[in-house]
């Protein structure tokens, strides 16, 4: 395999669509194509270039970005293929940022999907230009014609065909390339040129006037040309005009075929060659994961995609092997990356030592001693660098805009069995480092380590990970809900200890008035002492003694909140009064008052914001309502409505999953604790009933 001669020549492609839809298989055909392997594998057998993760063999899905390379005529690519299950797309967004196009996967039987619109979506974000390709046209009750139309309404493009296909399922054999309007169909596994059927040629010219037409239209030029005069553009103004329309996003140009047949594949390829652009034609577009500064002055810089500019790139993948270490997986957009020379991590303010590089073909390692401009590849043990992370030259430092994710759905307890707590946190720590969408803590309240992520396969497939790599086993448990106690009347109460037993007493009394205050105000102590009841040096120690006692409560263990305490009256003994005397009266004073104050606990309510399609809003709706949920807005979208409602905790650490199911993986959330409310009392009672058994 040729290495890129010019960053002119390398295209960085990304493939893009819902589980199922073929992108691993498309790949291997890509590389069997390109000659970058002699046999094609087997998704089912986990025999491809991107069969990397066991846990992926085994279910036969992707669920991390896989990076290879080939080159296809006088062009280097570097593809990433990407998971499509709703669960593990959002770190998509790092592999995004380091390529110039992508290829949008459609089933021709199922169509469009809601990852789909989830995946153009996010391109969206990126002005990213994006190619389609119908595949899986070899399928029983594939149609092209319905799937093109499914595009063209979904994302509201103008949607082009560039190939069609020649019969549909058990008859499809083969493409009409329509720009030069020749036919092709695999014999025998070799992809060869046939004559056009007679069947396919009114479709042929139907749908190839329709792309001439549309092309001529964004050349003022080529459109006189063609009305006046009738000719006809050349091809390459053809492929020029396409490209230059693909990469504004004013069209969508779709191929067909079927990646498991080799159908489809080469032109698809040309497409990629022809339409997508190289890292040299990049910085021509608006991008903006491309604004960048200085560390030091946050002075806007630009940063030329050559060889001759200083060396600097972005961490899009990180993987942690127990074995081999760190592989740090970057693409480079300026300057030269030389392995084993020392570089600058910017956005840590940190010098790395640099390490060995490789080009990556999967799981294979291919060492090199440098990466260009435009070039993907990995660099081994960089002590500091994470995902995400900009490398650049030490003497010429420069900050690329970090990507934001969305915030984990769900979370889960982590229960681990034995004596392994300490492995389990440790490997769980280098797991987040590979995955940024996965969150790991332990919640200072109630002492459990929390793992959270995108939903409950993406936890689930976590604990395999983490049991493979790390040798430590761990369960997921429903967290607890950090419930809270208050008081809901003036309370007045004396503690007083007395006690003799031979030799020095103890003996503390105070009396205090306890009053409820607002929601968010906490504990508020108040001395209010006169005449000297009680003697200064022993105040603190009856509001130490409150203290204690109501951080764990006295109806379920909660923390107790939003009183305030007046220390009013008191009295004392000079021999056998104490610190200690009064910490404990005051901790019984609390606890009286918490009881004459009539205690109800309380629970943490969530501002919630819920992203969803029209079609499904009155679903929504109605399961926020069941969930004891107040509806306090909605704000109408491009696509859809964003819900505001304010819901308890309890009723929602599911609902990742939950909207996941109600939107087919097309409703988005976000939510934050906004304000702690009284549990009703028929809740109240099952929530201690069931705390008490726990304790």
């Amino acid at each position: 395999m040729t290495n890129p001669s010019d960053i002119m020549s390398i295209r960085n492609v990304i493939l893009l669509g819902p589980g199922g839809s073929g992108k691993t298989t498309l790949a291997e055909s890509l590389f069997f194509n390109g000659k970058a392997i002699q046999q094609l594998g087997s998704v089912e057998r986990g025999s491809t270039v991107f069969s990397t993760e066991p846990e992926e063999v085994s279910r036969g899905i992707t669920m991390t970005s896989h990076i290879g390379h080939l080159s296809w005529r006088e062009n280097f690519f570097n593809l990433i293929d990407t998971p499509g299950y709703i669960d593990f797309i959002e770190p998509i967004r790092a592999a995004l940022q380091a390529v110039g196009g992508a290829v949008m996967l459609f089933s021709g039987v199922m169509g469009v999907k809601p990852e789909n619109e989830r995946l153009w979506g996010i391109c969206e974000e990126f002005h990213l230009p994006v190619m389609g390709f119908i595949n899986k046209m070899d399928k029983p009750r594939a149609d092209f014609i319905r799937t093109l139309g499914q595009i063209e309404t979904t994302f509201n493009k103008t949607v082009l065909p560039v190939t069609i296909p020649i019969g549909s399922g058990e008859d499809f054999r083969g493409i009409v390339d329509l720009i030069p309007l020749t036919a092709w169909s695999a014999k025998e596994g070799v992809f060869t040129q046939i004559d056009l059927p007679e069947e396919s040629r009114a479709d042929a010219i139907h749908y190839r006037t329709q792309l001439i037409e549309k092309i001529v239209e964004l050349d003022d030029d080529l459109l006189e040309k063609y009305l006046e005069e009738g000719i006809e553009p050349e091809e390459a103004e053809l492929h020029r005009c396409l490209k230059e329309a693909l990469l504004t996003r004013r069209l969508l140009v779709v191929f067909c075929g079927s990646g498991l047949a080799n159908i489809g594949v080469r032109a698809l390829a040309n497409g990629i060659s022809y339409y997508l652009p190289s890292p040299g034609d990049k910085h021509n577009i608006h991008n903006p994961q491309a604004g960048c500064h200085m560390n030091d002055t946050q002075q806007k810089m630009t940063r030329l995609p050559e060889i001759t500019s200083p060396f600097s790139g972005v961490v899009f993948k990180t993987t942690i092997d127990p074995f081999s270490g760190r592989l740090s997986i970057l693409r480079v957009y300026s300057g030269i990356l030389e392995a084993d020379k020392p570089l600058f991590n910017s956005s840590r303010d940190i010098k790395e030592k640099g390490g060995h590089l490789y080009r990556l073909q999967g799981k294979q390692l291919i060492p090199v001693d440098r990466l260009n401009a435009g070039e993907m590849g990995a660099m081994a043990k960089l002590e500091h660098t994470r995902t995400g992370d900009t490398l650049c030259a030490i003497d010429d430092p420069i900050l690329f805009k970090p990507v934001a994710y969305l915030e984990p759905i769900l979370s889960f307890a982590v229960e681990v069995e034995g004596k392994t707590e300490e492995k389990v946190a440790t490997g769980l720590l280098k797991l987040t480092e590979e995955d940024p969408t996965l969150h790991f803590f332990r919640n200072s309240e109630t002492n459990e380590m929390i793992l959270s992520g995108m939903g409950q396969t993406h936890l689930t497939i976590t604990l395999e990970r983490l049991k493979r790599k790390f040798g430590a086993s761990a369960t997921l448990k429903t967290p607890q809900v950090p419930y809270r106690e208050t008081i809901t009347t003036f309370a007045r109460v004396q503690g007083k200890l007395k006690k003799q037993s031979g030799g020095r007493g103890q003996y503390g009394d105070c009396w205090i008035e306890m009053e409820p205050l607002p929601r968010g105000r906490g504990f508020e102590f108040e001395d209010r002492i006169v005449g000297g009841a009680i003697p200064r040096q022993f105040i603190p120690s009856v509001e130490k003694g409150i203290r204690e006692v109501m951080d764990v409560g006295i109806i379920g263990g909660y923390p107790a909140v939003d009183f305030k305490v007046s220390l009013v009256d008191g009295t004392y003994h000079t021999v056998d009064s104490s610190d200690n005397a009064f910490r404990v009266a005051g901790a019984m004073a609390f606890k009286k008052g918490m009881e004459v104050g009539k205690a109800v606990l309380l629970e943490p309510i969530m501002a919630i914001e819920v992203s969803t399609p029209d079609d499904v809003l009155g679903d929504v709706i109605g399961d926020l309502n069941s969930r004891r949920g107040k509806i306090t807005g909605m704000i109408p979208k491009p696509s859809g409505q964003t819900v505001t409602a304010e819901v308890p905790m309890a009723e929602v650490l599911d609902y990742g999953n939950v909207l996941n199911g109600l939107t087919s993986g097309r409703g988005l959330y976000t939510m934050r604790v906004l304000t702690y409310q009284e549990v009703p009392s028929h809740i109240s009672r099952l929530v201690l009933d069931k705390r008490k058994k726990e304790l």
